[in-house]
């Protein structure tokens, strides 16, 4: 078994500018074998970084029809490291260890209609599951439902892929600080809950900062969802991934092991950090 302490190279395969502030890095292990290999669980995390400039948690949001070729991250300009790894070129190598963590639950998720709820970066932990969905990798039989809710129109993710996501999903975006040219949906993302007809009985999966949590789970109550089906994905500092170093704790959990991905029922919404 693989020390996922030590770190595979990897090298760029592609570089794509994403949102004003974000790339998607394409990725393949340097070693075939390793790469050919790989395999991750919607939800989990890799840590990605630079020699000298250090490492952090990015989720994987790649289709997982492509695992023996490549995988992809999201990476949003926020520090040192992350300027660091927008200058990296197609052809350049880097530095990774993982897939990290618990994913979503596919048991429950695979026999349900699913919500996917994002804020702002959230999208990018969604991503993998909506391709999954396009690609027929999940139960045709079940609906999926979108609610995304950005700053504007420069910080929006994965725009090109809307169309595309449009024909198999319902997509309902609303922005907080709209252009004047914006046409859809302005404000917070829990107003969504009031223009939208929502999917029966669904599977919630939440994304996005910590704030948003509080508000769209008092939203989902009000819908009588169950807190066994409502699951959120934290996001803390992870630094080794493994639950030793402890920068990730929360009370008796770590997040980076037995996360990122809980149930409500399984915290409670007291206990999220930074939420309500």
């Amino acid at each position: 078994m693989r020390n996922k302490l030590i770190p595979q190279e990897v090298k760029v395969l592609a570089v794509a500018k994403d949102s004003i502030d974000s790339r998607l890095f394409t990725l393949a292990i340097t070693s075939k074998k390793e790469q050919k290999n790989f395999s991750f669980e919607h939800g989990q995390f890799m840590m990605f970084g630079l020699p000298g400039a250090g490492e952090a948690a990015f989720d994987v949001c790649s289709a997982s029809k492509n695992n023996k070729r490549f995988f992809q991250l999201n990476v949003r300009i926020v520090g040192r490291l992350t300027k660091k790894l927008h200058e990296l070129k197609k052809g350049g190598t880097a530095w990774v260890r993982g897939p990290f963590g618990r994913g979503f639950p596919m048991s429950k998720i695979n026999n349900r209609n699913l919500l996917l709820i994002g804020g702002g970066c959230g999208s990018v932990t969604l991503r993998s599951l909506i391709l999954d969905h396009l690609d027929g990798h999940l139960n045709p039989k079940n609906s999926v439902q979108i609610f995304y809710g950005c700053l504007n129109e420069k910080t929006l993710q994965f725009k090109n892929e809307y169309t595309a996501w449009k024909k198999k999903i319902d997509l309902n975006i609303i922005l907080d600080k709209p252009s004047p040219s914006w046409k859809g949906e302005k404000g917070l993302i829990t107003k969504l809950f009031e223009v939208s007809r929502l999917l029966s009985e669904p599977v919630a999966i939440l994304c996005g900062p910590p704030v948003m949590y509080k508000f769209v789970i008092a939203e989902l109550k009000k819908r009588n969802i169950p807190d066994d089906d409502i699951f959120v994905s934290l996001e803390r500092r992870m630094s080794c991934g493994l639950g030793t170093c402890q920068h990730c704790a929360v009370g008796s959990r770590y997040v980076c092991k037995d996360g990122p991905v809980f149930s409500l029922a399984e915290i409670g919404a007291n206990h999220m950090p930074g939420a309500i």
